[in-house]
């Protein structure tokens, strides 16, 4: 066989080991955000089956390690220039979790912003503790009454290694069904499992990500919001500065808990789009422009507010980045 024939023949099984095409690079960019303009990203739509039983919420992430941990109280600029230290017991004050950066704001209040409304529907992450990442969420099923939202997160945060030390980390948010009737939330970073939180019911979640999360929201926001406080971002409803600044990509929805091999091994392994159980992929590589497609259903899109060309990032979360 000709070298030319052989070289032909190693590409063609290269490209078929990695799916339809060559795996993309690239990761969407949250710069530092200024007062009353910030970058974020809108995200009207999930896919359908998301939330309705199990799941598994996948990303991964690379905060900017250039920023200080320090002092970030609701509503200062500090928590555009610090990533937060508090480090507050969950459920021990009305405001434990002021005090933090949002990844995703996906914190809703459907009947009102007055502290007897519900929050069912919540799916937020949010930094806290020098650089840990906490995911809250609310089913309306008796939550905590200070916050009214389950935190699945360490405490104190530095029984579990700070993100914030310039690598990537794969993150999974997982809820698995529990005996007969109850559900687990599992919180996984880079193969360990950080914490739980066990809930009294199986909710379908769709019920609240298929409506308006805000009362006061206009009618185009979306549900969940990325790199920033979700009203504060829209400058609708400006209180909190809550920021997120880095790296982020490879954005996987499955309608199904991920076993625990699979969230313990092959953390970098890349996938096809055609595995079982993945409704939804946003590799977030497009590098340019200011919508973001999900692979699987390309009328699901998260678009973009106030990106430039800084807002991209040709670095790979996936791979050979993954240290």
């Amino acid at each position: 066989m000709s070298f030319r024939r052989t070289a032909i023949t190693l590409f063609l099984i290269a490209f078929a080991l990695v799916g339809e095409k060559p795996q993309a690079f690239g990761a969407l960019r949250f710069l530092k955000s200024e007062p009353n303009h910030f970058d974020f990203g809108d995200q009207r739509t999930l896919p359908p089956t998301f939330g309705t039983g199990e799941f598994t919420f996948e990303l991964w992430i690379k905060p900017d390690a250039s920023f200080p941990v320090g002092f970030t109280d609701r509503g200062t600029l500090n928590q555009l220039t610090a990533w937060s230290n508090a480090d507050i017991a969950p459920y021990s004050a009305a405001n434990w979790w002021f005090q933090g950066n949002f990844l995703l704001d996906g914190h809703t209040r459907p009947d009102g912003f007055t502290p007897d409304k519900t929050r069912e529907g919540t799916f937020s992450l949010q930094f806290y503790g020098g650089g840990r990442l906490r995911w809250m969420f609310a089913d309306d099923g008796d939550v905590a009454p200070l916050g009214k939202v389950w935190a699945v997160e360490a405490y104190p945060a530095k029984s579990t290694p700070s993100l914030v030390d310039g690598k990537w980390h794969d993150v999974n948010c997982v809820r698995r069904w529990f005996g007969a009737s109850k559900a687990e939330l599992e919180l996984w970073i880079d193969g360990r499992l950080i914490a739980t939180q066990m809930l009294p019911m199986r909710v379908n979640m769709r019920q609240f990500w298929d409506s308006l999360p805000h009362p006061r929201n206009p009618r185009f926001v979306g549900g969940w919001c990325w790199g920033s406080e979700v009203m504060t971002a829209w400058n609708y409803y400006f209180t909190q500065y809550e920021d997120y600044k880095g790296l982020l990509a490879e954005l996987r929805f499955w309608d199904r808990a991920k076993s625990v091999g699979e969230l313990q091994t092959n953390l970098s392994a890349p996938i096809s789009g055609r595995e079982t159980g993945l409704v939804g992929y946003f590799p977030l590589d497009e590098n340019r422009g200011d919508t973001a497609s999900d692979r699987l259903d390309r009328s699901r899109i998260i678009t973009l507010h106030n990106a430039t060309s800084e807002s991209w990032s040709t670095e790979s979360a996936s791979m050979m980045n993954y240290k």
